[in-house]
């Protein structure tokens, strides 16, 4: 046999199959069938999850975000005394109520208060978000201790002592 024979022996082959297929049962033998319907379950839509940038230019930053590594915190002392005290801001401490242990060499700001009052402002580091307070007198009299801690619903930050 020569290759057009081949060709046109397998174009009758395929033609025969493609016609034996299809085909079905005539109108006229249909039966009705009572058949329950389908229920489809609800597709629920997939969530996509947000890329992970790779690399700083893929970051999305909100305009408001300042990006600010420090915030302000106001330092404001006013205690009702002509005696000579010291005041020193602390981050490194342990202890509770009146019975503290201060790491000094850990301390953010350092001052003299002036006829009982000290008004000042000072940078601290965000990650700082507990500080000790402690006013000195300098007569030996006991140490008096004050705990600040960070408030979120605060714009701006303030340790008091009165």
């Amino acid at each position: 046999m020569n290759m057009i024979n081949v060709k046109r022996f397998l174009l009758l082959l395929i033609f025969s199959m493609l016609s034996a297929c299809g085909g079905g049962e005539d109108d006229s033998a249909v039966t009705a069938t009572n058949t329950p319907p389908t229920v489809t379950p609800a597709v629920t839509p997939e969530v996509t999850a947000t890329p992970v940038p790779t690399s700083l230019d893929d970051l999305n930053i909100d305009p408001d975000n300042i990006m600010e590594s420090v915030f302000q915190l106001a330092i404001d002392i006013n205690i009702d005394s002509s005696k000579r005290a010291y005041f020193s801001l602390c981050d490194e401490f342990s202890g509770s109520n009146t019975s503290y242990s201060v790491n000094f060499e850990s301390c953010q700001f350092r001052g003299p208060l002036d006829k009982g009052k000290l008004t000042t402002n000072i940078r601290v580091a965000n990650h700082q978000d507990k500080l000790i307070g402690v006013l000195w007198f300098y007569d030996a009299v006991d140490p008096q201790y004050q705990i600040w801690q960070y408030d979120t619903e605060l714009e701006q930050q303030v340790l008091s002592i009165n």
